[in-house]
């Protein structure tokens, strides 16, 4: 075991580790999902890109499942079912977790539309997604702020890389702007 472990617990370790993955794997989703969107005007199957998003995002939110469960049993600060789950109700450091639980609640309900939509369910799919694009931000700033690791070096460049892509993602969407919306309305429904 590496020295810098010992006499850390083994859930306050899982906790970390599945919390910077579940923030590396919603950083694939929101990259992704912006570069399938920019590759869907150059003929790119739809199907396949709107699978891996999907795939990524069940990937993020089991990772992020995982991350949460593990505070339920960590011996060092527990949380409470509530407290996960409730923004501002968490004993340690509230505000921080508050991002996280509220990143959490804009990402489920896309997931779940996503799963059930259809012709008629698109309207509010595409709500939810949109909410859905301030899960990261707000994930990101829990990380930053909750994270023991944040300011590591190792941490800074994986928070600097993801950050990289989805602001590449941006500026790859944003050049296609008007055409991909354009797109997206003669489709009938976009993703």
């Amino acid at each position: 075991m590496p020295e810098a472990l010992e006499g850390v617990p083994w859930s306050w370790t899982l906790i970390r580790a599945t919390g910077i993955t579940a923030w590396c794997a919603l950083t694939a989703v929101v990259a992704w999902g912006l570069a399938a969107a920019a590759l869907r005007l150059r003929g790119a199957p739809p199907a396949r890109a709107v699978w891996l998003h999907r795939w990524l995002t069940t990937l993020a939110l089991g990772l992020l499942f995982a991350h949460m469960a593990l505070l339920l049993v960590d011996s060092f600060q527990p949380f409470s079912v509530v407290e996960i789950l409730v923004p501002l109700a968490a004993p340690w450091r509230p505000f921080a977790v508050a991002l996280g639980t509220v990143a959490f609640w804009l990402i489920v309900p896309a997931w779940l539309l996503g799963r059930l939509r259809g012709r008629r369910r698109y309207r509010w799919f595409k709500r939810a997604h949109g909410l859905a694009y301030a899960a990261w931000p707000l994930a990101t700033a829990h990380y930053v702020l909750a994270g023991t690791d944040a300011v590591t070096p190792w941490s800074l460049g994986i928070l600097i890389g993801g950050t990289a892509a989805v602001v590449g993602g941006l500026l790859a969407r944003a050049r296609c702007g008007p055409r991909l919306h354009h797109a997206e309305g003669r489709q009938g429904g976009g993703k």
